[in-house]
């Protein structure tokens, strides 16, 4: 068998060590190839891989473990709303406690529970919204069955009278007055009154939620 050369092109028998003509060797050693180099479009789609979550990461931190979280909430929310369903409503007492106890919960429940103050106000946001459910099931129990009812008739009408009142003799506030002693209107208030507690619960819950996330986070850090 024969194979030209790789250096001047003579035709060299196979097993000769050296060309005849040029005398290039002709016995080559395969080296080994130097270890190829990521190119940066592989370096990036590495980098973009979902990394795992090691306990107390800020990605497990940002994550709330909702197998734990709703019922931490349901629990926390439900004492709240007990709380301002006493006479006096605690002072505010179930609001601003409604959030912080959720978290608290979640803490005791998760082993590894690290939350960031944000994700403890979604926690007391949530906790807030279930308070406020049980609440007005509460309030509803207690006027159908306690004959409250009539006294919140009586209070919204007395608050009516009076803006009445302030308004003196203005046409169109007559107007508006008349329509809010009607059933319609005292049912419009008991919603508007109904709303505005699910809002001062979700935001009291939420801020209660982030301070003691917050708070609990940095302990567990340390």
């Amino acid at each position: 068998m024969e194979h030209p050369c790789h250096r001047c092109g003579a035709t060299v028998e196979d097993g000769v060590p050296f060309c005849r003509q040029c005398s290039a060797p002709q016995i080559r050693v395969a080296g080994f190839e130097p270890a190829r180099s990521s190119s940066p479009s592989e370096l990036s789609e590495a980098s973009s891989l979902p990394q795992p979550d090691v306990p107390g990461s800020a990605n497990q931190a940002a994550r709330i473990e909702w197998s734990q979280a709703l019922p931490a909430a349901a629990l926390a929310g439900t004492v709240a709303a007990f709380v301002m369903a006493i006479p006096g409503g605690g002072f505010g007492l179930g609001m601003v406690s409604a959030g912080a106890f959720a978290v608290l919960i979640y803490y005791r429940r998760s082993p590894h529970g690290i939350l960031t103050a944000g994700a403890g106000a979604r926690l007391g946001a949530v906790t807030g919204f279930i308070a406020s459910c049980v609440l007005g099931i509460l309030l509803s129990l207690e006027m159908a069955f306690l004959r409250s009812g009539n006294q919140l008739r009586v209070a919204l009408l007395q608050s009516v009278e009076q803006a009445a009142a302030r308004a003196g003799s203005d046409p169109q506030a007559q107007q508006v007055v008349q329509f809010l002693k009607s059933p319609e209107g005292l049912t419009l208030l008991l919603g508007l009154g109904v709303l505005v507690m699910l809002l001062l619960f979700l935001l009291c819950s939420m801020i209660g939620g982030a301070i003691s996330a917050a708070l609990l986070g940095k302990r567990e850090r340390r």
